[in-house]
C-alpha cells in the first residue's frame, strides 16, 4: 500500500512520520512521486514574478469611489426631493385648512351681518310707531345703544387694522346679541302714548 498525498508532501518537505519516511525509502514508486513533487515545487519557485504592464488598481479604486459618490449624491437627491415633497404637502394641507377656516369665518360673519341688518330693520319699525317708554327702559336702551356704538367703532377700526377674522366674528356676535337684547327691551318695555 502506498502513501497518501499528505504523507508524500510531508516527506518531500522533510516532516514525514518515521513510518512514512521508512516507506518512501523502501518503495520506488513513492520515492519517485516525492521526487516529482519536489521538482514541481522547484519549477514553480523558479518562475519569474509577473507584474501587469501598468498598475490598474488606482483606476479601479477611483471608479469605485466615483460610483459610491454618485450613489450618495443620488440618495441625497432623492432624500431632499422626498423632504421637499413632504414639506409641500404639509404647506398645501395647512393652506387648505386655513383657507377653509377663513371661508367658514367669512360665512359665519356674513350670517351675523345679515342677522344684524334684520334686527336693525325691526328696531326701525318699532321706532316709527311712536312708542313711549319708561325712564328705566329708556336707560337700558341708551346703555345698549352705547355698547352697540362702541362695537361699531371697533368694527370700523378692524377693517383698517387687519384684525384677525376670528376677532371680527366675535365683534359681530356681540353686536347681534346686543341688538337682540335691544329689540327685546323695546318690545317688552314700551307702551303707546295716550293709552
Amino acid at each position: 500500500m502506498h502513501l497518501s498525498i499528505d504523507d508524500l508532501l510531508a516527506a518531500r518537505d522533510g516532516h514525514a512520520q518515521p513510518e512514512a519516511a521508512a516507506h518512501v525509502a523502501s518503495c520506488r514508486e513513492c520515492a519517485a512521486e516525492v521526487a516529482r513533487l519536489a521538482a514541481v515545487r522547484d519549477a514553480l519557485a523558479a518562475l519569474p514574478a509577473e507584474r501587469p504592464a501598468r498598475d490598474v488598481w488606482p483606476a479601479i479604486a477611483a471608479r469605485a469611489a466615483a460610483r459610491t459618490q454618485r450613489r450618495r449624491l443620488l440618495w441625497a437627491g432623492w432624500t431632499a426631493a422626498g423632504l421637499a415633497a413632504a414639506f409641500t404637502v404639509v404647506i398645501g394641507v395647512r393652506g387648505a385648512i386655513e383657507a377653509f377656516a377663513e371661508a367658514e369665518l367669512a360665512r359665519q360673519t356674513q350670517t351675523l351681518v345679515s342677522e344684524s341688518q334684520r334686527l336693525e330693520k325691526r328696531l326701525q319699525k318699532s321706532e316709527q310707531r311712536g312708542r313711549v317708554m319708561s325712564g328705566r327702559t329708556a336707560g337700558t336702551v341708551a346703555h345698549l345703544e352705547d355698547r352697540i356704538a362702541f362695537i361699531d367703532a371697533r368694527l370700523s377700526r378692524a377693517g383698517s387694522d387687519r384684525v384677525p377674522s376670528s376677532e371680527v366674528l366675535g365683534l359681530w356676535q356681540e353686536r347681534v346679541r346686543l341688538l337682540d337684547a335691544l329689540v327685546n327691551v323695546e318690545a317688552s318695555g314700551t307702551t303707546y302714548a295716550g293709552l
